[in-house]
């Protein structure tokens, strides 16, 4: 089987926002494993960045420094994804706007509760446009099928 995200490590090497090798943890970052991207590309990637860029931007204490969250996009097939939840703890899900995003979600869900992956992740979405209730439906959908708890916050 080939490496899924041999060419995703060859930009994110370049960049500050993408982790570029799974199993390296820097403590000084916040390292979040991003599942349900439509892609493993850079454009994919650093419009989760954005999401974190965009809540900072409101206040979110939590957040704290953006540029501290590097995001680590893994495909929902990946082979080795229940060896990515000891070192990586946090986790977080894409929501999109297009037709298959919550078939994409769903995958994803179903992917993490197999490997055994956390039971809370967060929610990441560009701003919606009328599309709560699909942040809502698969945030049921998580609790009710995985036992997840999906954060979503506002904004």
């Amino acid at each position: 089987m080939t490496d899924q995200a041999a060419g995703l490590r060859q930009w994110a090497a370049k960049s500050k926002s993408v982790e570029s090798t799974p199993l390296q943890v820097d403590s000084e970052l916040e390292h979040v494993v991003v599942l349900g991207l439509p892609a493993l590309d850079k454009t994919q990637a650093l419009r989760a960045v954005e999401v974190f860029q965009r809540w900072a931007e409101q206040g979110k204490k939590w957040v704290g420094d953006p540029n501290r969250w590097r995001i680590i996009p893994v495909a929902s097939d990946y082979p080795d994804l229940a060896e990515l939840v000891k070192p990586y703890p946090r986790w977080a899900l894409w929501i999109d706007q297009d037709l298959d995003s919550f078939q994409r979600a769903y995958e994803a869900l179903k992917a993490v509760h197999r490997a055994q992956g956390p039971k809370r992740m967060i929610a990441l979405n560009p701003p919606l446009q009328s599309r709560r209730g699909l942040l809502s439906h698969v945030q049921q959908v998580a609790k009710a099928y995985f036992d997840i708890d999906l954060l979503v916050f506002s904004g």
